[in-house]
This record gives structure tokens, sequence and C-alpha cells, in this order.
């Protein structure tokens, strides 16, 4: 593990603008470049289906550009974040709420050591912290100084994710924000966001304008290569995916055949085992 001092060349520009710097900072893996695109990815803990769905679709299709995702590895969409840019192999950053050498939620191990493979775990606290509920509140801001932009995904009307969005705008950062129903509890705290003025995100695009990247291939394009059968397998998937049966009774295609079929998609890259018999997109 390596400690980072304020004071040293070492310790990451992306954090000596933010208030109240960090004597220090924890660090397992590495930290992202400085000329490196970050986007924060945050929301909800108790995510909905759909939610942690574009998490994961967002942080994957981001990463495909070698754009860095930032979360805290909280449950929801959080996890969901991290999942999604390591499925695509992509760079993501954990910032903790106790000491790096800490994982929390302790069900989150597989990801926790795949973070510090593919980015870094962060913590301003010295190893063996515990992870106290005020330790979340701080490392708050650390988590919107190492985000070029925020993006909110799912959250209550009062949620702790709006003490990331206020730390990330007194950093002049921008903040985006995902739509939801007006009637689920889940999308008043974004539809609030963008009440107040928040960046509204609908596609990956929205984010890449920000940067002035171009946008590669289409996701739709991608989908449209598909043989007839396999197209119809990654429609049938929806946002958050379903399992062997679901798809057998609503495609009318043998199981047998449709695992080969499932097989080569996730080969290629389209969709992914979530359990045992689930499947769901990777985009």
């Amino acid at each position: 593990m390596q400690e980072l001092l304020a004071l040293q060349s070492d310790f990451p520009g992306r954090l000596r603008n933010i208030p109240d710097i960090p004597r220090a900072i924890y660090l397992l893996g590495r930290l992202p470049e400085e000329e490196e695109v970050t986007v924060g990815i945050i929301g909800a803990r108790d995510g909905t289906g759909y939610g942690k769905a574009i998490a994961r679709r967002l942080a994957g299709e981001l990463s495909q550009y070698g754009i860095g995702i930032v979360s805290g590895m909280a449950y929801g969409i959080d996890t969901a974040a991290h999942e999604g840019a390591l499925s695509a192999g992509g760079k993501t950053y954990a910032v903790l709420g106790s000491g790096a050498d800490i994982c929390y939620p302790a069900a989150n191990r597989t990801i926790y050591e795949k973070i510090k493979e593919s980015g870094g775990i962060i913590s301003e606290y010295a190893p063996g912290s515990p992870p106290l509920p005020h330790h979340f509140v701080e490392r708050n801001r650390l988590l919107a100084g190492l985000s070029d932009v925020l993006i909110v995904i799912e959250a209550k009307e009062r949620s702790g994710t709006f003490i990331t969005v206020d730390r990330a705008l007194e950093q002049g950062k921008q903040v985006f924000a995902v739509p939801g129903r007006i009637t689920d509890p889940l999308s008043k705290g974004c539809n609030k966001l963008l009440q107040e003025g928040a960046s509204l995100c609908l596609s990956t695009n929205d984010i890449l304008r920000c940067f002035s990247i171009e946008e590669k291939e289409t996701e739709r394009v991608r989908v449209q290569k598909l043989p007839k059968e396999e197209r119809a397998i990654y429609q049938a998937l929806g946002e958050e995916g379903k399992d062997m049966n679901a798809l057998v009774r609503e495609l009318k295609i043998p199981i047998n055949k449709l695992y080969a079929l499932l097989l080569n998609m996730e080969i290629s890259g389209y969709c992914e085992v979530f359990g045992n018999t689930y499947h769901r997109r990777t985009f």
C-alpha cells in the first residue's frame, strides 16, 4: 500500500485544489493519470434493476473510450458502475469510507480485488480504519475531486448522494442526472436535480460531448450486425436481463440452441451470465 502525503510531489493534482485537502491518501493499485478523463457515477444503494442496468451500461460504454470510472463501491448503483467498467475491460477507481485495506461491504470482495488490478482503491483513512458513518460523508469530496464530471443515477429526494453533488458543484464540476418516472421515489432526487439545472444524461453521447470525444460505432449499429436470432435474444433481454426459462418461453427457441446462441453472444461481448441461468446485456 502506498501512502501519498499532500506535501509530496506525487500527491494527485486532482486533489490539490479541493476544499479541506487530506493530509495523506492511501492507495492500493494506482490513481487516474492526470490526463485521463474520469467520470464519477453514484446513486442509490437500493437501486432498481433498471437503475443498475443503466449504471453498468454507461460505465461500460464510457470505458470503451478509455474513460476511468470513479465510484464508492457501495451496494446498488456504485457496485453496478464498477461492474460495468470491469466487464468492458476498463479502469475503475473506488473511494472508500474505511481504510483502503478493508473491503466494505464485505460482499464486494471479488469486485474489490478486480478494482485493485484495473485501477485503484483510494482512502484518506489509515489502514485498519473502520467504515464509520462520518467517513462516508467526508470521503465524498475526494470522489468528486477525482471525477471530471459526475453522473447521478437514482436517488431519493432526501439522499446522501446530494452531499457528493454539492462537493462536485463546489469544485466547479458538471453534474449530470438520469431522469426517471415522476411516481418513482428513487427518481425524485434525479428529477429534482434536473429541475434545478443539472445536465440531462440520456446516453453515453451526452457525456462524450463534454470532452469533445467523437462517438465510435454506435451500439445500435453493433446490434444490427447480429444474426437474426441473436438480435432477437438481445432485444428480449431488455435492460434488466432474463433467465433461460423466460427466454425459452418468449422466443420459442429450444433450450439447447438458445444456450449455444447465448454462449456465442457472450464470447462476442453482447451479454454476460449473472447467476446460474440469468443473462444480461453488456451494453
